[in-house]
């Protein structure tokens, strides 16, 4: 999990919605440490909180939030998504904090990864570096750079993809920002979704 010390931003994202319910699948939690999961102000994830409620994809117990069948549901429809993870990856990246997530079997979604790039800069971070794994390695979706083994093994060993999966890598000069970018860049995956 990714702790977050920082003043928070006010601003939620179609990622965050995402987010909240990957991590309500894991465990019940409450407004405050999902407030310094997505780098939040807890007022912004109040209102999140509502929303999801009003949608029937969450309920509020005396343990925090909890996930809801149709929350549940809504997820099964989309990408399958891990959970946020921080990674040292300077020698691909612009800036000196970078959180990841590894979307599943979503690589013919891809173009050349600019799209989630561009959504987190939007979003308050840097830039954003997109990987597929394909036969067996993690490639970029433009060009001939390659990575280094060692960066390779790395990101192999700590997301374990398969073919066809893409890594989404938010780059920021704070982890609050990187997060931000990232919950920007999977923003991406409901994009067309209009129920939410």
């Amino acid at each position: 999990m990714v702790s977050l010390t920082y003043s928070c931003m006010q601003n939620y994202t179609d990622g965050d919605i995402l987010l909240v319910l990957r991590k309500l699948q894991e465990k019940q939690v409450g407004r405050k440490n999902l407030s310094e999961f997505l780098a939040l102000g807890e007022a912004t994830v109040r209102t999140l909180f509502r929303k999801l409620e009003s949608q029937h994809f969450i309920e509020s117990t005396q343990k925090g939030q909890k996930i809801t069948e149709k929350g549940e549901h809504y997820l099964t429809t989309l990408p399958y998504f891990s959970l946020p993870q921080e990674v040292t990856v300077k020698d691909i990246t612009l800036s000196t904090h970078s959180i990841a997530s590894l979307v599943h079997n979503f690589s013919t979604h891809v173009k050349n990864g600019m799209q989630f790039r561009d959504a987190a800069i939007i979003a308050g971070a840097s830039g954003a570096t997109t990987l597929i794994f394909k036969n067996g390695g993690f490639v970029f979706p433009y060009g001939n750079t390659k990575l280094t083994s060692k960066i390779q093994n790395y990101l192999i060993e700590r997301f374990s993809p398969s073919e066809g999966d893409v890594l989404i890598i938010a780059t920021a000069d704070t982890e609050q920002k990187a997060m931000r970018g990232l919950s920007g860049s999977l923003s991406l995956l409901i994009q067309q979704d209009k129920n939410l």
